[in-house]
């Protein structure tokens, strides 16, 4: 089994059979051969297949979002990380009712970000008419961000976490609807810290990572999700991911 991951391409190869597919989420799922710099989600996802023993049996690889869910949904692949909440709209509807579901290894978050700490959004109805917010472009909805983007002004799409963080940074942009773990990397490249604020308590957008599989490799993924529930349980988990846990 090839496992596809969303992110850079890690090959050139075509599509085939046995193969698992996850989100494009800037560096989580990054490979380096060398192991330095790699993606936590792509660490973990080898430690899995390591202990399990299946790392003869299956590859991990990366791609973009899309088109990995479009080979899960073709049944090209066997699997997909980081599962089934980021499949939106005609996405999800086209999802099999049958897929597995492993035991959620980490959240993701939508922020309201503002770079002014006597502005924190902790309710829609802090969002003025007057507001020009940006957002990643492809980030799964939710009938809470659907309010916040009837309510602001203008709501301006862009490709990546480090884009918006930039616009907010130079004052073009009142907010932004940041997704975490994802924008950890953008405030890294850039060098700051702490990060900008936001409320600790309220997120319009909240989703499970996890990993789905179609049935016919029910074997193999009751052993991989056997491990990722023992490392939620022993901690390691929360090694693995580091600064990308969220909680």
């Amino acid at each position: 089994m090839v496992i596809f991951i969303g992110g850079l391409c890690a090959s050139k190869g075509r599509c085939q059979t046995n193969y698992c597919c996850c989100r494009k989420l800037s560096g989580l799922f990054q490979h380096a051969a060398n192991n330095q710099h790699q993606g936590v989600y792509h660490a973990l996802l080898t430690k899995a297949l390591a202990d399990t023993k299946l790392s003869d049996q299956y590859i991990i690889e990366v791609m973009p979002m899309k088109r990995a869910k479009l080979e899960f949904l073709k049944q090209t692949v066997a699997c997909y990380a980081p599962g089934e909440d980021t499949f939106d709209g005609s996405e999800g509807m086209a999802l099999p009712k049958n897929i597995l579901h492993s035991t959620p290894f980490n959240k993701a978050l939508i922020k309201v970000v503002s770079n002014n700490p006597e502005r924190i959004i902790s309710n829609v109805g802090q969002i003025n008419n007057s507001d020009i917010i940006s957002i990643v472009r492809g980030v799964p909805s939710s009938r809470e961000l659907d309010k916040i983007k009837e309510k602001a002004k203008i709501v301006i799409e862009v490709n990546s976490e480090m884009e918006s963080l930039q616009l907010l940074l130079l004052g073009r942009v009142d907010l932004i609807l940041a997704f975490y773990p994802d924008i950890n990397f953008a405030y890294k490249e850039l060098n700051i810290h702490p990060h900008l604020p936001y409320s600790n308590n309220y997120s319009p957008v909240s989703i499970n990572d996890n990993i789905i599989c179609h049935p016919s490799y029910k074997k193999d993924f009751e052993k991989i999700n056997k491990k990722i529930t023992e490392y939620l349980q022993n901690g390691e988990i929360e090694i693995l991911l580091n600064d990308y846990f969220i909680h």
